[in-house]
C-alpha cells in the first residue's frame, strides 16, 4: 500500500473512527466496496487498508464483516503540532540514511515534523539521543536499535512515548517492530554459493553485534549440505576503523585455502572493501573468491565485478514503521510486541558467478 495518498486514508479512518463518526466499539464497519466509494480507491488499496486496520487492532474480522474494536480516545488535540524522532545507527551508511529519508518523507506527509540523530554504534549514545528526543517533546520515534544485553534493552520500557523498531527486534522485551528476514536471506544466499560449487566459506560481520541473525542463516544452511564454517573463517570487523577493517579482510584473504571462497559480509560496505583488496591482492573476483553482501546500496552495482546481494524494500519498512507509530501515538498506546516481516530479494551478480555460469 505505497504513496502518500494511502497514507492520508489510513490517517482519516483513524481519526474518524476515534471520534466516532463511523460508529462505536462493537458497531459493523464499511465492507471494501463502501471504503471504495468513500474514499475513492482501488480494491486492492482498501483490502491492504483494511488488514493493516485490523492487525493494528482497530478492527476486528468475524466472518467476511469487519467490526470496530475497542479503540482508546485520540490523545493528542488535533492542531498541536506533533514531532517524531528517528535514531539510526550510522547516518554515514547509505541504507540508514536513505532509511531516515523516506521516514521524513512520510512524517512530512501528515504535516509533522522529523528530528534524527545517530547511535554511531554506541548504546550509551543512543541512550542519551533517546532521552535528548523525550526532552524535546517528540510523540514518538523510530528506532534502529544497537543495545544488545537484557540490561540495556530494559532501557526502551521506561521511554515515555510510543516507539517502534526498525530492522531489529527486542530479545528480552516487546516491541514493535518492522524486520527483514535476515536468517532466510543469508539461507537464501548460502544456497547460492553452494550452487556455484564452492566448499570453503567466510563470513565477515559487525564487531559488537549481538544475535547476528545474517550469521545463523548462512552458518545453518551450510551445516545442512554438510559443509563447516570454522570460527577462524568467521571475523568481526569494526566499521569505525577502516584502517583495521581492512588489515582484518587482507588476513582472511590471504589464508591458504583448496579451493575457491565464498566470502559473505554482513553488508554491502565491508563486501565491496573485500573486492577492493582481492584487487591490491591480485586475487580473482569470482574465480578465486565469491564475494556477496547484503542492502543492494547504489555502490554495489558499480563496483567490479559489480556486487550479489542481498535486496529489500527500504521505503516499505520505513512506511510500515511510521504507520505503526503514528497509531501508537493517536490512540495513546505505549506497549506493543507486534513484529511484521518484509520480504527480501536476492540480486544476482558477477561477484559470485564464474564466467562459465554466466
Amino acid at each position: 500500500m505505497p504513496g502518500n495518498k494511502s497514507i492520508a486514508i489510513m490517517r482519516e479512518l483513524r481519526e474518524e473512527i476515534a471520534s466516532g463518526e463511523l460508529g462505536v466499539s462493537g458497531d459493523r464497519f464499511m465492507t471494501v466496496r463502501e471504503l471504495c466509494e468513500r474514499k475513492q480507491i482501488s480494491l486492492k488499496t482498501a483490502f491492504h487498508i483494511l488488514n493493516d486496520l485490523k492487525t493494528e487492532g482497530i478492527l476486528e474480522k468475524r466472518g467476511r464483516a469487519y467490526w470496530i474494536a475497542a479503540v482508546p480516545s485520540v490523545s493528542r488535540e488535533k492542531d498541536k503540532p506533533l514531532l517524531i524522532g528517528f535514531l539510526a545507527t550510522c547516518l554515514e551508511s547509505p541504507y540508514f540514511a536513505k532509511l531516515a529519508c523516506h521516514a521524513e518523507e512520510f512524517v512530512h506527509s501528515i504535516g509533522a515534523s522529523l528530528i534524527i540523530a545517530s547511535s554511531n554504534y554506541c548504546f550509551e549514545t543512543e541512550k542519551e539521543r533517546l532521552e535528548m528526543f523525550c526532552r524535546q517533546g517528540v510523540a514518538g520515534i523510530l528506532i534502529c536499535p544497537w543495545a544488545s544485553t537484557p540490561e540495556q534493552e530494559a532501557f526502551y520500557a521506561g521511554l515515555p512515548v510510543p516507539f517502534v523498531m526498525l530492522g531489529r527486534s527486542l530479545e528480552s522485551a516487546e516491541c514493535d517492530a518492522v524486520l527483514v528476514n535476515n536468517q532466510m536471506a543469508a539461507q537464501r544466499m548460502a544456497r547460492h554459493l553452494l550452487d556455484q560449487g564452492l566448499t570453503e566459506f567466510a563470513y565477515i560481520g559487525q564487531n559488537g553485534k549481538q544475535h547476528d541473525q545474517r550469521l545463523l542463516g548462512f552458518r545453518a544452511e551450510l551445516a545442512l549440505a554438510g559443509f563447516d564454517l570454522p570460527d577462524t573463517h568467521i571475523i568481526q570487523i569494526d566499521a569505525q576503523n577502516p584502517e583495521l577493517c581492512r588489515k582484518d579482510i587482507r588476513r582472511l584473504l590471504t589464508k591458504k585455502r583448496k579451493g575457491r571462497l565464498g566470502l559473505f559480509c554482513y553488508h554491502d560496505l565491508f563486501a565491496i572493501r573485500a573486492i577492493n583488496l582481492c584487487h591490491q591482492l591480485g586475487i580473482q573476483v569470482p574465480e578465486e573468491v565469491a564475494i556477496a553482501g547484503f542492502d543492494d546500496l547504489p555502490a554495489a552495482a558499480e563496483t567490479y565485478p559489480p556486487l550479489t546481494t542481498v535486496s529489500y524494500p527500504v521505503q516499505d519498512m520505513a512506511r510500515l514503521a511510521f504507520e505503526t507509530l503514528y497509531t501508537k501515538i493517536r490512540f495513546g498506546k505505549l506497549g506493543g510486541g507486534i513484529s511484521r516481516y518484509l520480504d527480501s530479494e536476492l540480486v544476482i551478480r558477477e561477484s559470485t558467478m564464474k564466467k562459465d555460469n554466466n
